[in-house]
Order: structure tokens, then C-alpha cells, then sequence
């Protein structure tokens, strides 16, 4: 019996870059649930100009500051922009840059979902969270997860970036305290528990055991369908489980691996990035098995893996004041490159 649709990742058109682009930045001024109501919560008065300064890679959470920045420009031209919300607001955030959306816990526990860059919070309507939430979005945005770690409970957000009242939202529950998960953008949710061993468990349609890993390397779905990467941080090995029962688990092995604690696909579905947390270098895995794994050094400390524009390109460090770093791991001489430190407003 099949538990995944199985669906293959189209190829998606790579991002077009406007030269010679000068980005002007201005000042910034002081299932049952569905989206409802509008939010008086401030928000970045320059936030709804920067649509037209042209290319944006993505957006990160400062957790020193407190709020989303998005990072304007292109790999090895870019700036973190101004808050698109008002500093302290919030107790967590985080967004897609592949559909635009944004999701944000304020200090209550309440969600709201906002368009970003210029759109408002919109409350989500009795949707509250207790603790601090991590939000996962699928590869195309779509859908979202929010989970707080050590509880037992996922929320699974689905038909983000359509109208508000098409938004819904369900309540996963796993029976064991939540270290990670990830969304499909077909709306499967996998969760793990445990650091080491770490058990795999699909939460959506018939709820089972999929798989255990050595320990916790992370997971995340490839685009467009239900074929599932999980990193084993034990055995160094990472895995592609498809959507398909009937199909075979691809096993890829590197000593490049170190200690790694999240994974991500590209954007065409072919490749895997790896983050390592025993040395400062990701991995790029070519899950076509036509290219060995690579690794690719950076001069900074890797503590995220967040996907940016681009087919495979993922923010490696947050915004602070000291420099971010960034991978683009689709180039034929893969490269980190940094953004300059955030102007605080």
C-alpha cells in the first residue's frame, strides 16, 4: 500500500537577474482555522517599497533583534533590507522565498501569516502555540509546519499564498516529544523523534513508522512531490526515501560528511545540500549519482540551512552584526559568499 503519492520534481526556471541593479535603501518608522481579521501590529514603513528595488534572494529571522529582514540583491551583491515589522514584536518568524509568505509567532503564542515584502500580519484565527515555534515551509511554500521542540503536536498550514479564507489548519499529534519536521508540498508531514536513535514517523493519512536513523542529520522533502531526504548524523550516510512504497531507498555515503544536522534539496529536485555542524562546509550530494559529493568550506560558523532564490541557493548563518554567509551550491565551482552586517534602523 502506498503512504506517499509519488511525484517527481519538475525542473523550475531559474531566477532572473537585472545588472547593474542599485538598491536604494530608505528609512524605516518606529482543519478548522482559516485566516480572518487584519492586525493594527506596526509594520515597516519602507517595507512596502521594497518590491521595486529590485531582486530580493530571501528573508532571515534576527533573533537578536528580533525581527525578518529580507536580504536584497543577488549572490555576491546583496544587503539585508529594514525589518518588514516592527523590532520586538515577535517571538519568532520565518518565510519562503519561493512564494512569498511569511509566517509570525508574536509574544501571546498567536500566529499571523503575512505577504512579504510589503504585505500586513493577518492573524490566524484561534491558532496559539505555547513556547517558542520553529516553522517549516514546504520547497514551494505552499504549505507550512509548526512545531514547537520537545511537544508532542504539529500544526500543518496548507493553501499558503492563495486567498486568506482557503488558508487551513490541522493539528498532527506524533505521541512522542518532536526534535524535527518537515512538509510536503503534496501536504505530508514527516516528523522525528529522538536525537539517537531518531525514529521517522509520517503524521498525515495513515500514521506510521518509516524509518530510524543512527541519529538526527536532519530531513526535508524534495519539491513538488513526497520523496523524503533524511541525513543519519550517526552513519554519515544520507538517504532518499520515495514517495512510493514500491520504490527503492537510495543510500549516498561521504566522509565529507561531519557531523551534519540539516538537509535541503535544490529547487530542480537533482541535488541535496548537506550542513555540517563538525566542521565550518556543506556537502552538496548529486542524487543522480553522476558526481561525487563535494564539499564546499565556508569561513563562518554553519548554524542554518535556509533556502534562498535561486535552484540551490541557502542561507548559512543569520543576520547579525557581524557578516552572514551563503551558499549557491549550483554553480559549476560551488561558492560561499557573505552579506554585509544589517544596518539597525
Amino acid at each position: 500500500m502506498n503512504y506517499f503519492a509519488l511525484l517527481r520534481p519538475a525542473a523550475r526556471a531559474g531566477m532572473l537577474i537585472a545588472l547593474g541593479c542599485c538598491l536604494l535603501l530608505t528609512s524605516c518608522s518606529g482543519g478548522g482555522h482559516v485566516l480572518s481579521g487584519s492586525t493594527s501590529t506596526p509594520t515597516s514603513a519602507s517595507s512596502a517599497s521594497l518590491a521595486q528595488q529590485g531582486p530580493q534572494l530571501g528573508f532571515l529571522w534576527s533573533s537578536g533583534e528580533q525581527s525578518l529582514r529580507p536580504i536584497l540583491g543577488v549572490p555576491g551583491a546583496s544587503q539585508f533590507g529594514p525589518p518588514l515589522a516592527e523590532p520586538g514584536i515577535y517571538l519568532a518568524a520565518a518565510a519562503s522565498a519561493q512564494s512569498g509568505e511569511a509566517l509570525l509567532e508574536d509574544k501571546s503564542g498567536d500566529l499571523s501569516l503575512m505577504s512579504v515584502p510589503g504585505g500586513t500580519p493577518m492573524p490566524l484565527g484561534g491558532v496559539h502555540v505555547a513556547g517558542v515555534a520553529q516553522m517549516v515551509f514546504s520547497p514551494l511554500g505552499l504549505n507550512a509546519a509548526v512545531f514547537v521542540p520537545g511537544q508532542s503536536t504539529a500544526l500543518l498550514l496548507t493553501g499558503l499564498g492563495g486567498p486568506a479564507q482557503s488558508v487551513g489548519v490541522q493539528a498532527l499529534g506524533s505521541g512522542a516529544a518532536l526534535s524535527a519536521v518537515a512538509v510536503s508540498d503534496m501536504g505530508e508531514v514527516v516528523a522525528a523523534s529522538g536525537a539517537g536513535p531518531a525514529t521517522l514517523t509520517l503524521l498525515t493519512g495513515n500514521t506510521m513508522p518509516l524509518t530510524t536513523l543512527g541519529g538526527l542529520g536532519g530531513i526535508a522533502f524534495l519539491p513538488g512531490g513526497n520523496d523524503l531526504l533524511a541525513m543519519d548524523r550517526q552513519n554519515e550516510v544520507l538517504e532518499l526515501i520515495p514517495g512510493s512504497a514500491s520504490g527503492a531507498v537510495q543510500r549516498f555515503a561521504s566522509n565529507a560528511f561531519q557531523a551534519p544536522f540539516a538537509v535541503a534539496a535544490s529547487a530542480d529536485g537533482r541535488l541535496a545540500v548537506v550542513a555540517n555542524g563538525g566542521d565550518s562546509s556543506v556537502v552538496r550530494v548529486d542524487l543522480t549519482d553522476a558526481t561525487a559529493p563535494m564539499r564546499i568550506a565556508c569561513a563562518c560558523k554553519v548554524d542554518r540551512l535556509t533556502a534562498l532564490a535561486g535552484n540551490a541557493a541557502f542561507a548559512l548563518s543569520g543576520p547579525g552584526s557581524t557578516a552572514a554567509w551563503m551558499v549557491d551550491a549550483s554553480a559549476p565551482t560551488p561558492r560561499t559568499l557573505f552579506i554585509p552586517a544589517m544596518v539597525k534602523p
